[in-house]
């Protein structure tokens, strides 16, 4: 599953190729402005989970 990070300025993404890889990228963008996180579908739709990372994130 792949997952892209928006950031707060809309102007640049990350993207992460599993679960694991997401983590790892969210404890390091704990100091960044993080607007959305959307799971990639093969299908080409996406779905937010950014209420399921928030915690990672380290906001409330």
């Amino acid at each position: 599953m792949k997952y892209r990070i928006e950031y707060a300025d809309r102007r640049c993404c990350s993207f992460a190729s599993s679960r694991d890889d997401l983590l790892a990228l969210l404890d390091k963008l704990k100091d960044k402005p993080v607007s959305d996180i959307r799971k990639l579908y093969k299908s080409g739709a996406s779905d937010s989970v950014l209420e399921r990372y928030q915690q990672y994130l380290g906001r409330s």
